[in-house]
């Protein structure tokens, strides 16, 4: 009962949530809002329908109806994520230029409810839009090719698009204090997250690779569970609005609590990723290229590494105290955490027996590039540029020596999605002996690794010997 009686004053009986509903409803921008979304899916809706009724078959006719949801989602999609944004990018923004965020964060109102209230009202707004949109949709429920799960799917993926970029909205709100910076800012991000919908287009509705059937459904005897794209997106998208709110919380108040809500929170993600991922593995044969699985663990974990990495900013000294008293704040633990992530699909594939070489090389050396390259950062920022941020050092760098190479590092043979490059060395051995380097790639990884340990032993002497510089003056 404590639990939802929390969970009902941060959600519906929400203070924030009612004042802004109260406030907003009363204005004319929601209701033009839904006016236009209705007016442009209306639209587009008269210029296919009329080719869809053309066709007489019933077959072409369900096919259409598939077509048409498609069209409509895709629609929808775009519509919501450039709309949500202006519902939250000036709620925070707007409170400061009022010059009452500190009265309001000075009250009984603790920084999470504020924030909390914030996004709800959001999320009430594009429950309003989604649902006024259901007469249309419903139409492909006459015309075939969609079932009721399909289109709940569908919905809730919406409802989480929306929800991810009012969330992004909400942050910029809460890290500007003008509502024009916050209101740019937000929509930069969204436009840079775009560019991902096509691949994610691709996979989500794919009916050949999309899906991965593991285990049996033990009530019916005859279904599988199906583990794909959707299943991952609802995992990722429920972690990126939980970062960004503990995130646009942190920046209204830093609290050791934050901190660690975060670390928990992707350490909840952390495990799904890592189960769903020991799901697809699961049901892979030693003759499957995992090539492309190698590549994404090696982004992923040497990303969010950095991210980790970096100092706590904090409002006193007390909460410091606090935030290191938790195991979240020992770099070692996330290192470690990473190293053993990193190589368990390896020991996954070898219980089931049939183990791939390409799996096991190349999380091998995601694991030594996981603790070679933050100590190579760390030297060469306390060498080279003592007064630069290391989270700036260390995504640079990731750009310029790790991102880029690897992106260009996919072989013209058919053995494509190789990580060939691993730095900018291996860049130009590639430039000067293409052939030989794709078809010696044991021997390409060797020289990589040895390029990272010669790069730790000179920058290790040169922090060295200025600090015994520093101690003679």
């Amino acid at each position: 009962m404590k639990f939802l009686k929390g969970l009902a004053d941060w959600t519906w009986r929400n203070p924030v949530t009612l004042k802004e509903l109260r406030i907003g409803l009363r204005e004319r921008r929601i209701f033009i809002l839904q006016v236009l979304y209705l007016f442009l899916l209306l639209a587009l809706s008269l210029m296919v329908l009329p080719e869809i009724f053309n066709n007489r078959n019933s077959e072409q006719l369900a096919e259409s109806g598939k077509n048409f949801f498609l069209v409509l989602f895709w629609v929808q999609l775009m519509l919501l994520i450039f709309t949500t944004p202006a519902l939250t990018c000036g709620s925070l923004s707007g409170e400061r230029e009022r010059h009452s965020l500190d009265m309001v964060l000075a009250s009984r109102l603790s920084s999470g409810e504020l924030v909390a209230g914030k996004l709800g009202f959001a999320a009430y707004c594009l429950i309003l839009l989604l649902f006024s949109a259901l007469p249309l949709a419903s139409i492909c429920f006459f015309l075939g090719g969609v079932s009721l799960w399909d289109a709940l799917a569908s919905y809730l993926e919406l409802f989480l698009f929306g929800m991810i970029a009012a969330s992004i909205g909400l942050f910029s709100s809460a890290r500007e204090s003008r509502s024009n910076y916050s209101t740019v800012q937000s929509y930069l991000l969204v436009l840079l997250s775009t560019f991902g919908l096509p691949f994610y287009g691709a996979l989500r509705f794919d009916s050949h690779n999309s899906t991965l059937p593991v285990g049996p459904f033990f009530w019916t005897f005859n279904q599988v569970w199906e583990v794909g794209v959707f299943q991952f997106f609802l995992g990722a998208g429920a972690y990126f609005i939980t970062f960004l709110f503990l995130k646009a919380r942190h920046r209204l108040r830093p609290q050791a609590r934050n901190l660690k809500g975060m670390a928990r929170s992707f350490l909840a993600f952390y495990l799904f990723c890592l189960g769903w991922v020991g799901l697809l593995l699961s049901g892979q044969t030693s003759n499957t290229d995992m090539d492309p699985l190698v590549f994404v663990m090696y982004v992923a974990h040497i990303s969010s590494l950095g991210f980790f990495l970096n100092p706590a900013n904090l409002e006193s000294s007390r909460e410091a105290a606090e935030y290191r008293a938790s195991p979240f704040s020992r770099k070692v633990f996330w290192l470690l955490l990473f190293v053993v992530g990193a190589t368990t699909p390896t020991l996954i594939q070898m219980g089931l027996g049939h183990s791939v070489p390409g799996v096991t090389w190349g999380l091998g050396y995601t694991a030594f590039f996981l603790c070679a390259y933050p100590i190579n950062v760390w030297l060469f920022q306390q060498a080279l540029l003592p007064r630069w941020q290391f989270a700036w050092v260390y995504y640079m760098g990731l750009v310029l020596l790790q991102f880029l190479p690897a992106l260009g590092s996919f072989a013209p043979d058919e053995s494509s999605w190789r990580l060939y490059f691993v730095s900018p060395f291996m860049t130009l051995l590639w430039v000067m002996t293409p052939e030989k380097v794709a078809a010696n790639l044991d021997h390409t990884l060797e020289l990589a690794v040895a390029s990272q340990l010669l790069a730790m032993v000179v920058l290790g002497l040169l922090v060295g010997w200025q600090r015994s510089r520093q101690n003679r003056g």
